[in-house]
């Protein structure tokens, strides 16, 4: 005699189908990556305004720095400023993946006393990115309007000088640059010369040549 096999009980089948035990731990799977990529998102977002924020600062303060030195400059007065402003973007690396390019400007004034163009007077820079001044060198020409960019340039009066500072840094990613892209920041300020009537640059010290290019 053969014995057909046993159906399982209908009460047991309910139990099973009403069985939820597991699918909180399938979604969580399913969406953990997610999870994670829009985490990293944004942590590497945060990270790039942070950048940012402190790309600017920098620029700021190497052009009060030197704007706001006295009576002289020298090599030495420019060199220990533009070491400081590598220290305060130790955070960044920025020594090796930045660069600083110092630049004073002087009008050029006519017999009559009227401004006739802007030149640049002396550039010092640090850093060792490799970026060159989007305004020219020692000795160029920049027209009556001055130095920056079109919509905000900034020009010396007969009597005055500015210092135009402009730095680059190649963003380094928190992450990966796989999230927003590999990314040059940049900032420029420009502010007048207070309280120095002599803006040529005396030889003391060691100068900090635009052509070097070390962190």
């Amino acid at each position: 005699m053969t014995l057909a096999p046993a159906s399982p009980p209908r009460s047991g089948l309910r139990a099973l189908a009403r069985n939820r035990s597991g699918v909180a731990m399938l979604e969580f799977a399913l969406s953990m990556p997610i999870f994670i990529a829009l985490t990293m998102v944004g942590m590497e977002t945060v990270n790039l305004a942070y950048a940012t924020q402190k790309i600017g600062d920098i620029a700021t303060l190497t052009t009060d720095q030197i704007a706001r030195i006295r009576i002289g400059i020298s090599e030495a007065d420019i060199t220990e400023s533009l070491d400081g402003i590598k220290t305060t973007g130790a955070t960044l690396n920025f020594a090796a993946n930045g660069r600083v390019i110092v630049s004073s400007v002087q009008p050029i004034v006519d017999a009559a006393g009227k401004v006739t163009d802007q030149k640049i007077r002396w550039q010092r820079c640090t850093g060792a990115m490799t970026a060159t001044s989007s305004y020219g060198v020692a000795g160029a020409s920049l027209g009556v309007a001055g130095i920056g960019p079109a919509d905000r340039k900034i020009a010396a009066g007969p009597n005055d000088e500015v210092i135009f500072v402009e730095v680059v840094y190649r963003y380094q990613p928190l992450i990966s640059n796989s999230f927003l892209g590999a990314r040059t920041l940049r900032s420029v300020t420009g502010m007048m010369v207070r309280e120095r009537k002599v803006n040529d640059v005396q030889s003391t010290g060691t100068a900090s040549s635009c052509s070097t290019f070390t962190a």
